[in-house]
Protein backbone atom coordinates (compact mmCIF):
# COMPACT_ATOMS: atom_id res chain seq x y z
CA UNK A 1 0.00 0.00 0.00
CA UNK A 2 1.20 3.73 -0.60
CA UNK A 3 0.84 6.49 1.94
CA UNK A 4 -0.93 9.57 1.16
CA UNK A 5 -1.86 12.30 3.85
CA UNK A 6 -5.68 11.01 3.73
CA UNK A 7 -4.41 7.12 4.67
CA UNK A 8 -3.40 3.92 2.47
CA UNK A 9 -4.20 3.44 -1.31
CA UNK A 10 -3.41 0.80 -3.63
CA UNK A 11 -0.69 1.13 -5.87
CA UNK A 12 -2.74 0.81 -8.70
CA UNK A 13 -5.15 3.96 -7.96
CA UNK A 14 -2.42 5.99 -7.84
CA UNK A 15 -2.75 6.78 -11.68
CA UNK A 16 -1.05 9.94 -13.18
CA UNK A 17 1.64 10.85 -11.25
CA UNK A 18 3.96 13.97 -11.20
CA UNK A 19 7.10 12.78 -9.02
CA UNK A 20 8.25 15.53 -7.66
CA UNK A 21 5.96 18.81 -6.88
CA UNK A 22 5.14 21.26 -4.41
CA UNK A 23 1.94 22.23 -3.38
CA UNK A 24 2.51 23.75 0.27
CA UNK A 25 6.15 25.53 1.02
CA UNK A 26 6.82 28.09 2.96
CA UNK A 27 10.51 28.20 3.95
CA UNK A 28 12.83 30.24 6.47
CA UNK A 29 13.58 33.90 5.00
CA UNK A 30 10.23 34.60 3.36
CA UNK A 31 11.69 37.69 1.99
CA UNK A 32 14.36 36.02 0.23
CA UNK A 33 12.18 33.51 -1.17
CA UNK A 34 8.78 35.13 -1.89
CA UNK A 35 8.82 33.56 -5.17
CA UNK A 36 9.41 30.52 -3.73
CA UNK A 37 6.45 30.49 -0.87
CA UNK A 38 3.21 28.58 -1.65
CA UNK A 39 1.48 29.11 2.01
CA UNK A 40 -1.91 29.74 0.37
CA UNK A 41 -3.74 26.60 0.48
CA UNK A 42 -6.78 27.75 -1.48
CA UNK A 43 -4.64 28.85 -4.24
CA UNK A 44 -3.06 25.68 -4.51
CA UNK A 45 -6.02 23.97 -4.02
CA UNK A 46 -7.36 25.63 -7.15
CA UNK A 47 -3.93 24.92 -9.11
CA UNK A 48 -4.72 20.92 -8.14
CA UNK A 49 -8.14 21.31 -9.80
CA UNK A 50 -6.78 22.04 -13.09
CA UNK A 51 -4.64 19.08 -12.64
CA UNK A 52 -7.14 16.93 -11.80
CA UNK A 53 -9.74 18.53 -15.01
CA UNK A 54 -6.44 17.64 -17.42
CA UNK A 55 -6.52 13.86 -15.92
CA UNK A 56 -4.56 14.00 -13.01
CA UNK A 57 -4.43 11.75 -9.90
CA UNK A 58 -1.42 12.25 -7.86
CA UNK A 59 1.22 14.43 -6.40
CA UNK A 60 4.14 14.07 -4.86
CA UNK A 61 4.58 17.01 -2.77
CA UNK A 62 8.55 17.05 -2.37
CA UNK A 63 8.76 19.84 0.65
CA UNK A 64 10.65 18.18 3.67
CA UNK A 65 11.67 18.78 6.78
CA UNK A 66 12.91 22.36 7.21
CA UNK A 67 11.44 23.56 4.30
CA UNK A 68 8.49 24.97 5.49
CA UNK A 69 6.45 21.09 5.30
CA UNK A 70 2.93 21.02 6.27
CA UNK A 71 1.05 17.94 6.03
CA UNK A 72 -2.17 19.84 7.47
CA UNK A 73 -2.45 22.16 4.24
CA UNK A 74 -1.59 19.34 2.19
CA UNK A 75 -4.77 17.06 3.77
CA UNK A 76 -6.80 20.41 2.97
CA UNK A 77 -5.39 20.63 -0.50
CA UNK A 78 -5.74 16.82 -0.98
CA UNK A 79 -9.62 17.01 0.51
CA UNK A 80 -10.72 20.37 -1.23
CA UNK A 81 -9.12 19.16 -4.91
CA UNK A 82 -9.94 15.41 -5.06
CA UNK A 83 -6.32 14.30 -5.81
CA UNK A 84 -4.25 12.27 -4.06
CA UNK A 85 -1.15 13.87 -2.20
CA UNK A 86 1.63 12.49 -1.09
CA UNK A 87 4.42 13.97 1.52
CA UNK A 88 7.92 12.83 2.19
CA UNK A 89 10.55 13.65 4.97
CA UNK A 90 13.94 13.29 5.04
CA UNK A 91 15.71 16.54 3.95
CA UNK A 92 16.83 19.23 1.34
CA UNK A 93 20.79 20.45 0.35
CA UNK A 94 23.18 21.37 2.85
CA UNK A 95 21.54 25.04 3.18
CA UNK A 96 18.19 23.90 4.48
CA UNK A 97 19.43 21.34 6.62
CA UNK A 98 17.49 21.16 9.64
CA UNK A 99 19.27 23.53 12.84
CA UNK A 100 19.09 20.86 15.07
CA UNK A 101 20.93 18.17 12.63
CA UNK A 102 24.46 19.08 13.78
CA UNK A 103 23.58 18.62 17.22
CA UNK A 104 21.96 15.40 17.23
CA UNK A 105 24.10 11.79 16.00
CA UNK A 106 23.50 9.86 13.51
CA UNK A 107 21.36 7.60 15.51
CA UNK A 108 18.81 10.24 17.09
CA UNK A 109 18.54 11.87 13.22
CA UNK A 110 18.04 8.16 12.20
CA UNK A 111 15.13 8.10 14.98
CA UNK A 112 13.06 11.16 14.39
CA UNK A 113 12.96 9.85 10.67
CA UNK A 114 11.54 6.72 11.61
CA UNK A 115 9.25 8.02 14.05
CA UNK A 116 7.70 9.73 11.34
CA UNK A 117 8.16 6.95 8.89
CA UNK A 118 6.33 4.72 11.83
CA UNK A 119 4.16 7.11 13.94
CA UNK A 120 3.31 9.76 11.18
CA UNK A 121 3.69 13.46 10.96
CA UNK A 122 1.72 16.04 12.63
CA UNK A 123 -1.40 15.91 14.97
CA UNK A 124 -2.86 13.41 11.77
CA UNK A 125 -0.34 11.47 12.26
CA UNK A 126 0.43 11.24 8.29
CA UNK A 127 2.59 9.17 6.96
CA UNK A 128 5.43 9.88 4.54
CA UNK A 129 5.73 7.85 1.62
CA UNK A 130 9.16 8.73 0.26
CA UNK A 131 12.38 10.06 2.30
CA UNK A 132 14.23 13.42 0.29
CA UNK A 133 17.51 14.09 0.32
CA UNK A 134 19.47 16.53 -1.42
CA UNK A 135 23.52 18.15 -2.66
CA UNK A 136 24.56 21.36 -3.00
CA UNK A 137 25.56 22.91 -7.00
CA UNK A 138 28.59 20.84 -8.12
CA UNK A 139 29.50 19.01 -4.90
CA UNK A 140 28.63 17.17 -2.34
CA UNK A 141 29.46 18.75 1.43
CA UNK A 142 30.18 16.54 4.16
CA UNK A 143 26.96 17.30 5.89
CA UNK A 144 25.12 16.45 2.84
CA UNK A 145 27.25 13.18 2.62
CA UNK A 146 26.20 12.41 6.27
CA UNK A 147 22.28 12.89 5.68
CA UNK A 148 22.52 10.63 2.42
CA UNK A 149 24.28 7.96 4.38
CA UNK A 150 21.53 8.38 7.31
CA UNK A 151 18.37 8.37 4.94
CA UNK A 152 19.52 5.04 2.98
CA UNK A 153 19.64 3.30 5.90
CA UNK A 154 16.39 3.98 6.92
CA UNK A 155 14.67 4.15 3.43
CA UNK A 156 16.04 0.49 2.82
CA UNK A 157 15.00 -0.68 6.24
CA UNK A 158 11.27 0.81 5.80
CA UNK A 159 11.23 0.10 2.34
CA UNK A 160 10.68 3.61 1.11
CA UNK A 161 11.55 5.46 -2.47
CA UNK A 162 14.55 7.87 -2.22
CA UNK A 163 13.44 10.89 -4.48
CA UNK A 164 16.37 13.48 -4.59
CA UNK A 165 17.25 17.51 -5.10
CA UNK A 166 19.99 17.10 -7.97
CA UNK A 167 21.32 21.00 -7.95
CA UNK A 168 20.68 22.35 -11.83
CA UNK A 169 20.73 18.44 -12.09
CA UNK A 170 24.75 17.76 -10.89
CA UNK A 171 25.92 15.50 -8.71
CA UNK A 172 23.88 12.47 -9.94
CA UNK A 173 26.03 9.99 -10.13
CA UNK A 174 27.50 10.60 -6.93
CA UNK A 175 24.34 10.39 -5.02
CA UNK A 176 23.65 7.09 -6.69
CA UNK A 177 26.99 6.01 -5.05
CA UNK A 178 26.32 7.10 -1.66
CA UNK A 179 23.13 5.48 -1.70
CA UNK A 180 24.03 2.35 -3.44
CA UNK A 181 27.09 2.31 -0.22
CA UNK A 182 24.20 2.89 2.37
CA UNK A 183 22.19 -0.52 1.34
CA UNK A 184 19.44 1.61 -0.51
CA UNK A 185 18.42 -0.35 -3.45
CA UNK A 186 18.29 2.09 -6.73
CA UNK A 187 15.30 0.74 -8.32
CA UNK A 188 13.54 3.16 -5.77
CA UNK A 189 15.35 5.94 -5.94
CA UNK A 190 14.71 8.85 -8.25
CA UNK A 191 16.83 11.80 -9.03
CA UNK A 192 15.22 14.93 -9.51
CA UNK A 193 16.29 18.07 -12.00
CA UNK A 194 18.90 15.90 -14.30
CA UNK A 195 17.39 17.62 -17.22
CA UNK A 196 19.21 20.92 -16.71
CA UNK A 197 22.31 19.59 -17.90
CA UNK A 198 20.30 18.92 -21.25
CA UNK A 199 23.26 16.01 -21.28
CA UNK A 200 21.51 12.95 -22.23
CA UNK A 201 24.83 11.38 -22.06
CA UNK A 202 25.18 11.81 -18.38
CA UNK A 203 21.11 10.82 -17.80
CA UNK A 204 21.67 7.56 -19.36
CA UNK A 205 24.40 7.01 -17.31
CA UNK A 206 22.73 7.26 -14.41
CA UNK A 207 19.64 5.34 -15.94
CA UNK A 208 22.13 2.96 -16.88
CA UNK A 209 22.47 2.00 -12.97
CA UNK A 210 19.15 0.90 -12.78
CA UNK A 211 18.06 4.70 -10.83
CA UNK A 212 14.67 7.07 -12.60
CA UNK A 213 14.95 10.08 -13.60
CA UNK A 214 12.17 12.87 -12.75
CA UNK A 215 12.64 15.27 -15.86
CA UNK A 216 10.70 17.96 -14.42
CA UNK A 217 12.14 21.42 -15.53
CA UNK A 218 9.35 21.26 -18.55
CA UNK A 219 7.07 24.65 -18.87
CA UNK A 220 9.56 27.36 -18.51
CA UNK A 221 10.44 27.30 -23.16
CA UNK A 222 7.39 29.21 -24.12
CA UNK A 223 8.71 30.17 -27.53
CA UNK A 224 10.10 27.44 -28.18
CA UNK A 225 7.59 24.94 -26.74
CA UNK A 226 10.32 22.44 -24.76
CA UNK A 227 11.81 21.15 -28.08
CA UNK A 228 14.85 20.46 -26.81
CA UNK A 229 13.52 18.72 -23.79
CA UNK A 230 11.17 16.76 -26.42
CA UNK A 231 13.95 15.78 -28.33
CA UNK A 232 15.56 14.62 -25.57
CA UNK A 233 12.42 12.01 -23.98
CA UNK A 234 11.98 11.06 -28.00
CA UNK A 235 15.86 10.09 -27.76
CA UNK A 236 15.49 7.84 -24.35
CA UNK A 237 12.29 6.18 -25.40
CA UNK A 238 14.38 5.12 -28.40
CA UNK A 239 17.23 4.51 -27.08
CA UNK A 240 15.28 2.26 -24.91
CA UNK A 241 14.83 3.99 -21.53
CA UNK A 242 11.40 5.00 -21.38
CA UNK A 243 11.11 2.58 -18.46
CA UNK A 244 12.95 4.83 -16.46
CA UNK A 245 11.73 8.76 -17.02
CA UNK A 246 8.82 10.05 -14.82
CA UNK A 247 7.72 13.24 -15.99
CA UNK A 248 6.96 16.34 -13.55
CA UNK A 249 7.15 20.28 -13.40
CA UNK A 250 8.97 21.01 -9.66
CA UNK A 251 6.19 24.25 -10.06
CA UNK A 252 7.18 25.38 -6.35
CA UNK A 253 7.39 28.92 -7.38
CA UNK A 254 4.82 31.53 -7.82
CA UNK A 255 5.67 32.37 -11.24
CA UNK A 256 4.46 28.78 -12.38
CA UNK A 257 1.15 28.34 -11.29
CA UNK A 258 -1.77 29.95 -13.06
CA UNK A 259 -3.53 30.76 -9.84
CA UNK A 260 -1.13 33.04 -9.13
CA UNK A 261 -1.21 34.46 -11.82
CA UNK A 262 1.78 33.01 -13.42
CA UNK A 263 2.83 30.15 -16.26
CA UNK A 264 2.39 27.28 -17.32
CA UNK A 265 0.49 25.59 -14.55
CA UNK A 266 0.11 21.74 -13.15
CA UNK A 267 -1.68 21.43 -15.91
CA UNK A 268 0.83 21.77 -18.74
CA UNK A 269 2.15 18.44 -19.00
CA UNK A 270 -1.08 16.73 -19.52
CA UNK A 271 -2.05 19.95 -22.21
CA UNK A 272 1.02 21.31 -23.75
CA UNK A 273 3.55 18.87 -23.10
CA UNK A 274 1.41 16.60 -24.15
CA UNK A 275 0.63 17.33 -27.18
CA UNK A 276 4.08 18.56 -28.42
CA UNK A 277 5.04 14.89 -27.02
CA UNK A 278 2.79 13.20 -28.90
CA UNK A 279 3.89 14.66 -32.68
CA UNK A 280 7.51 12.48 -31.61
CA UNK A 281 6.20 9.09 -29.38
CA UNK A 282 3.21 7.37 -28.87
CA UNK A 283 0.83 7.71 -26.60
CA UNK A 284 1.55 4.55 -24.61
CA UNK A 285 5.02 5.59 -24.09
CA UNK A 286 3.61 9.10 -22.88
CA UNK A 287 1.92 7.55 -20.38
CA UNK A 288 4.09 5.25 -18.73
CA UNK A 289 6.00 8.44 -17.51
CA UNK A 290 3.66 9.36 -15.66
CA UNK A 291 1.49 6.43 -14.20
CA UNK A 292 3.67 2.96 -14.69
CA UNK A 293 7.17 4.56 -14.36
CA UNK A 294 6.19 6.92 -10.87
CA UNK A 295 4.48 3.29 -9.42
CA UNK A 296 7.21 1.45 -9.91
CA UNK A 297 9.40 4.08 -8.33
CA UNK A 298 7.21 4.12 -5.01
CA UNK A 299 5.50 0.85 -4.59
CA UNK A 300 8.35 -1.35 -3.52
CA UNK A 301 6.54 -4.55 -4.22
Amino acid sequence: MINTVLGEIDPQDLGTTYIHEHLYVSPDELERYYDYTLDVPSKSIEEAELFKAAGGCTIVDMTPLAYGRNPEALRLISKQAGINVLCVTGFHKDLWLPRWFDSLSDEEIAHELTREIEDGIGFSKVKPAAVKIGTSLGKVTERERRAIKIVAQVASEHHLPVITHCDKGTMGMEQLDLLEAGGMNLAHVCLSHTDLTLDPAYMKSLMKRGAFLSFDHVGRDFVGHDSVRVSLLKDFVCSGFGGQVCLAGDMGKKNYFKSYGGMPGLDYILTGLKEQLLKEIEERDYWRMLVENPMHVLDWS
